[in-house]
């Protein structure tokens, strides 16, 4: 395997930010050079006093960033001035120079003083290389690694050395990662396997690479037969492929990495790879393709079951509806029914028969059926409705229902082990025989036996086979699990395994979360004398008056609760923006890079491949041609890019890891602004928020789905967005029909910004029965809105009056601690594998769903929860501030989807991708855009706020404290687009000029 023997991990702004001398405010020169007794009798002991300045300043600096540096005295001047002042009165620092000899000395004193230790290659090294090693083995990106070993030297208290140092090793360490696996699998394949994968890269396999690039679009059986030919191929390797991968010991962020470099690279390509690359390609590849496959063939099961179902029952309605009509109108002919027998016309010779088929002219057999039970005041019932649609839909459960069932392995817990091993054994019989032979009768429940067993009580093996089937359906939802299916498998599965949980107590002191760090006793206890502390507050504030917001009052006997709406609506489209010339998106984009250098974390998809600078133009055409909902070809018409350069781009640059590091990059940068301070809803607190934005879809993918209120008769999909102090810090695509509050904590946990909320708020889509839990027990503090406030309230506590006319608030029903300690072990281990992304958000809670209401895991996190909940609705009647905050924070969650609408509007509101993959990715290319013009308005704000507070302008300066940055009036996001900035480079410093002559 190929690799470069110097990576390039750092940007040179980078090196300079990370390696340079700080640049300090006065106020942190105040901080930083702020010395304690040992320190002042460190400084003490040096006799030059020049010596003692820059002693003090390299002490500072080494307080910020572990780097013994090697400054200039003209980079020094300032700070060594603040510092004569500071400590030596009428002292003015000359220019001078430090010998090598004496500013070792005078490290040698810092890291004594600071505890840390001088780089020694020698001592450090191997053991550095050690560690990182084992971290390279969950991630093997670079900058990943660099991170890791800058924290592995501040652990151990180890000054930082050279980056040139760092490279070397980080390089080091990647072939030596490379090596392993190149080692391993030369091993572990075998040649049959080996040939098997060649043939595969040369074209000479029954399955092409182009044919496992075929992925179901949707659940139409033409889509679903692409999944079933895969399965059909693969899974004869998969065995030995799963064997071989798991020899590799990879993290999934290693395989998912792997696996795309199949997607990237055509066939051709791939050829030119060592066979040893290419077969580490394929296998992570496979491996990815056959869960997919199977995820999708169960996907696909269900939906197809649930829609038999779903047909059979809306056919039962309406033959039944159908059948008595038609029953009701022949009532008129049973007259002449029964005239057949008084008809003296009739010889008596005449045969039955004869008579029979007179009859039947007259009204054919079911008609005749139907009349009787009209006569009889009878119906059929809906079940033999049913039943007959089944029967004629066989076709059907024969060509797609019954070969997907037969690529599924089933396995039961509980009361669904039978059906489980009944499920396989029918799998096993259909292939070998293609015919059911046994059965277990004790599967067919009462309501289906004269359905299933015929007069002779023999089973009718193709309704049996239905009926097993609807069953299957029906339990896959937590009580039957598809083992090889990450998302239909037992929780047990997902979650930290038994061998790493045997150290428990490493692993939750490693987690760094209080509550997983505290005995569950002394947690719950905790927690229930707040409760009732927090019940007497309320109660004595409500009765006293002093919680004037809150209005309680009984009408016919009935106790009703009512809050007082709060909370303006952020103003969007501040008529101060009105007043500046619009900008050209593109323009913008660009100016954004130049101040943060966004567009330097696209990383070419070959990571021995750096730097982009001959492609920053195609790269910003693309992430505005996805983000506006051109699309590339759309991009290319109406821009001065050929489509041929802006496809190869978005191949090489644009994948959702790239975008989300260029998101983060310029929210990180207007967290750095002065202005974003004054965005915080509360002191010190970042208060986020979370909700779904709907749109369309042009083209089918797998996860779009129909919904009439939103789409009316088109298919689309929900753009899961997290915002805090205006800015878009993470986003997820997720169907439609998937509950919102599935998504919530993992939007929070991937959140890589350096932007980290404490409080996040959501609408009434957001809340369900563990998010409470979840999220405290993550740290988090959930506090969302509820669309009926009064219901939540008088579904949670009681209201009585004593004899004083006091009102005493009591929960209904007592919190059951014991429930929440008993679990206690099984919950941190939860929290656990969330935080390692053993298992997500969506996954858990749709498998908690899946338990009976009385299973004792999830009665103990319902409990905990609701705890959890009677606290802050508590807080929330109590505390008008709060209800002021949550309004706000969901206010600029509307402000951002609105920017967010009017990018995607520019060109028909709907998104074009071809899968689900696409949208992704145009969905961050629109997350960005929306970043990068609220870093831009907030910039724009920012040096506003600096100019007023030179002037002195107090009245100004709190109007522009008060000015959202979600506007889009000041920008031109239609029209052509020229990405030839060279000619027309934005000067900010005219605008600024412009603005202030304006407001003056």
């Amino acid at each position: 395997m190929s690799y470069k023997e110097r990576l390039t991990i750092l940007h040179e702004a980078e090196i300079n930010d990370l390696y340079g001398i700080p640049s300090l405010s006065l106020e942190g020169k105040r901080v930083s050079f702020a010395l304690n007794d040992p320190e002042q009798d460190v400084i003490k002991s040096i006799r030059n006093r020049n010596h003692k300045c820059y002693a003090i300043a390299l002490l500072g600096y080494f307080k910020i960033k572990p780097i013994q540096h090697n400054p200039p005295y003209k980079e020094l001047q300032e700070d060594l001035t603040f510092i004569a002042e500071e400590y030596f009165a009428k002292f003015k620092v000359p220019r001078f120079s430090v010998s090598r000899m004496q500013k070792a000395r005078i490290y040698d004193k810092i890291l004594n003083l600071q505890g840390f230790k001088t780089w020694d290659a020698k001592q450090h090294q191997e053991p550095l290389i050690s560690y990182l090693q084992k971290v390279a083995k969950s991630w093997i990106e670079p900058r990943f690694l660099f991170d890791a070993c800058t924290e592995y030297l501040a652990r151990n208290h180890i000054a930082i050395p050279k980056y040139t140092v760092l490279q070397r090793i980080i390089s080091q360490v990647i072939k030596q990662e490379r090596k392993r696996l190149s080692d391993t699998l030369k091993a572990t394949i075998s040649a049959d396997l080996a040939e098997k994968l060649a043939d595969l890269v040369d074209g000479e396999s029954t399955l092409t690479v182009k044919e496992l690039k075929q992925a179901a679009k949707s659940f139409n059986v033409s889509e679903l037969e692409k999944e079933l030919n895969v399965n059909k191929l693969i899974q004869t390797w998969m065995n030995e492929v799963n064997q071989v991968v798991s020899a590799l010991s990879l993290s999934q962020k290693n395989q998912l990495h792997y696996a795309t470099m199949v997607d990237y690279y055509s066939i051709t390509k791939l050829k030119r790879f060592y066979r040893v690359t290419q077969q580490l390609y394929l296998l992570c590849y496979l491996q990815e393709r056959a869960q997919i496959n199977i995820e999708r063939l169960a996907d696909g099961f269900i939906y197809h079951v649930r829609k038999l179902r779903e047909k059979a029952k809306a056919h039962a309605k309406e033959m039944a509806y159908k059948d008595w009509e038609g029953a009701a109108a022949n009532i008129s002919k049973a007259a002449e029914l029964l005239y057949f027998f008084i008809d003296d016309t009739i010889d008596d010779q005449v045969s039955f028969r004869q008579i029979k088929k007179r009859v039947q002219d007259l009204l054919g057999a079911r008609e005749i059926e139907l009349l009787c039970l009209y006569l009889k005041k009878q119906k059929r019932t809906n079940n033999d409705y049913i039943w007959e649609f089944y029967d004629k839909n066989n076709e059907l459960i024969q060509h797609i229902i019954r070969p997907i069932f037969l690529c599924l392995t089933f396995e039961g817990s509980g009361n669904t082990q039978a059906l489980a091993a009944q499920l396989n054994g029918m799998q096993k019989e259909l292939l070998d025989t293609g015919e059911l032979a046994s059965t277990d009768r004790r599967l067919i429940s009462s309501k289906h036996q004269f359905y299933v067993i015929d007069a002779d009580n023999k089973v009718l093996s193709e309704r049996y086979e239905i009926m097993l089937y609807l069953a299957a359906q029906n339990k896959l939802d937590g009580k039957l699990f598809i083992p090889t299916a990450i998302k239909y498998r037992a929780l047990h599965d997902d979650l930290v395994g038994d061998i790493p949980w045997a150290e428990k107590d490493k692993l939750l002191k490693d987690s760094m979360l209080g509550s997983m760090n505290t005995e569950p006793a002394q947690l719950v206890k905790s927690m229930e004398q707040e409760m009732t502390d927090k019940l007497q507050r309320v109660c004595q504030r409500i009765d006293d008056g002093d919680n004037r917001n809150v209005i309680l009052r009984n009408r016919s006997g009935k106790t009703q609760w009512r809050l007082p709406y709060s909370g303006a609506k952020t103003a969007l489209n501040n008529p101060f923006f009105d007043r500046m010339e619009p900008i050209n998106v593109a323009d913008v984009l660009r100016f954004v890079h130049q101040e943060t250098g966004f567009l330097k974390h696209f990383e070419h998809v070959r990571q021995i491949q750096s730097g982009q600078s001959d492609h920053l133009n195609d790269l910003l055409a693309a992430v505005i041609g996805n983000g506006t909902y051109y699309g590339l070809h759309g991009m290319a018409s109406i821009s001065d890019r050929s489509y041929e350069h802006l496809r190869t781009v978005q191949a090489n640059y644009l994948r959702p890891e790239t975008l989300n590091l260029g998101n983060d990059a310029i929210n990180d940068a207007t967290a750095k602004l002065s202005i974003f301070k004054h965005y915080n809803i509360q002191e010190g607190l970042i208060h986020a928020s979370a909700d779904g934005q709907k749109f369309e879809s042009r083209l089918e993918t797998f996860k779009t789905r129909y919904s009439s209120k939103y789409f009316g008769t088109n298919k689309g999909l929900t753009s899961m967005n997290l915002i805090a102090n205006h800015v878009a810090l993470n986003a997820r695509i997720i169907g439609a029909n998937e509950h919102e509050s599935h998504f919530i904590l993992d939007l929070l946990h991937n959140n890589t910004s350096e932007i980290k909320p404490d409080i996040l708020s959501t609408d009434t889509h957001g809340v369900n029965h563990v998010n409470f839990a979840l999220l405290d027990l993550f740290g988090y503090t959930f506090a969302p809105r509820y669309a009926q406030f009064g219901t939540v309230i008088s579904d949670l506590f009681d209201v009585s009056e004593g004899e004083d006319n006091k009102a005493t608030l009591s929960l209904k029903k007592p919190i059951n601690t014991a429930l929440i300690i008993d679990e206690w072990d099984t919950i941190q281990r939860i929290i656990v594998s969330l935080q390692q992304k053993t298992i997500t958000q969506a996954t858990l809670v749709r498998k908690l769903s899946g338990y009976s209401q009385n299973h004792p895991l999830l009665k103990a996190l319902t409990e905990y929860n609701r705890m959890l909940k009677a606290m802050y609705l508590l807080d929330y009647i109590d505390d008008a501030s709060l209800r002021t905050y949550v309004q706000r924070a969901l206010n600029r969650g509307e402000a951002y989807h609105q920017l967010r609408r009017a990018i995607a509007h520019v060109n028909g509101n709907r998104f074009r991708g071809k899968s689900d993959d696409e949208i992704v990715l145009w969905n961050e290319c629109a997350r960005l855009l929306t970043n990068a013009i609220i870093y831009f308005n907030s910039l724009i704000l920012t040096r506003l706020l600096e100019y007023f507070e030179e002037e002195g302008d107090d009245k100004k300066l709190e109007i522009i404290k008060q000015v959202s940055p979600v506007a889009w009036h000041n920008i031109n996001l239609n029209g052509t687009y020229s990405f030839s900035f060279e000619q027309n480079p934005l000067d900010l410093d005219e605008i600024m000029q412009s603005i202030v002559q304006n407001e003056n």
